[in-house]
């Protein structure tokens, strides 16, 4: 799942408005912030094998230390105390590893059966709602589109947000039509830039953010 992440951001931080929309989309990332890290020092391996599933060509072969639940929780908590560190919120804070455990509860429906549980255990699951395409665009627009109307309702937005919006949206298209990536590296060193530059857009649009009376 790659945009319905971004939708939970985009919903936690309307929910929690002292939650930053850049920090809520990251922690929604989390993992994936995470794994490019591991797969550039060979920690976590992937293959590109175009038709493993229909929706990627990406097959994970081995990630338990950036996407196991037990890991995904732990970075969230860890995450979400040094928001605390630097004076967030509780609520905020609980929301902030929420959304990182939320990652692997939305990957384990998408994914086929490679989802680990602990890092250390060879059980994976998965539900492979990947398989069919169509289905995935449908779950993953309606969410990212009910997310965006749910956090923008009542708000005059600024520009910069509607071009984030549209950048995510046109990134995720790009990811269903494009061709297979050329490489692992580049698959890992897209997502090192693309994740700081959404954290950082997303904090300097949701600043200027101007709600309604």
């Amino acid at each position: 799942m790659f945009i319905g992440h971004f939708a939970m951001g985009l919903v936690a931080s309307r929910v929690e408005k002292r939650l930053a929309l850049g920090t809520a989309l990251l922690a929604s990332q989390l993992p994936d912030a995470i794994w490019p890290y591991l797969l550039l020092t060979g920690a976590e391996t992937v293959s590109i094998v175009p038709g493993d599933t229909a929706m990627t060509p990406l097959r994970f072969d081995s990630y338990p230390w950036s996407h196991s639940l037990l890991m995904t929780a732990l970075a969230g908590f860890v995450l979400a105390g040094l928001y605390r560190a630097i004076g967030g919120g509780g609520r905020a804070a609980a929301m902030i590893a929420g959304l990182a455990v939320s990652h692997w509860f939305l990957d384990f429906i998408t994914h086929r059966p490679d989802m680990p549980v602990l890092p250390w255990s060879d059980l994976k699951l998965g539900l492979g709602m990947w398989h069919s395409v169509p289905l995935t665009v449908l779950v993953e627009g309606l969410m990212y589109a009910g997310a965006v109307l749910f956090y923008a309702y009542g708000r005059r937005m600024s520009v910069g947000f509607w071009i984030l919006i549209a950048v995510l949206g046109a990134t995720y298209v790009a990811n269903v039509v494009g061709p297979p990536p050329p490489g692992v590296t580049p698959v890992a060193l897209s997502m090192v830039i693309l994740v700081p530059i959404v954290w950082w857009w997303g904090n300097k649009v949701g600043a200027k953010e101007a709600v309604s009376a």
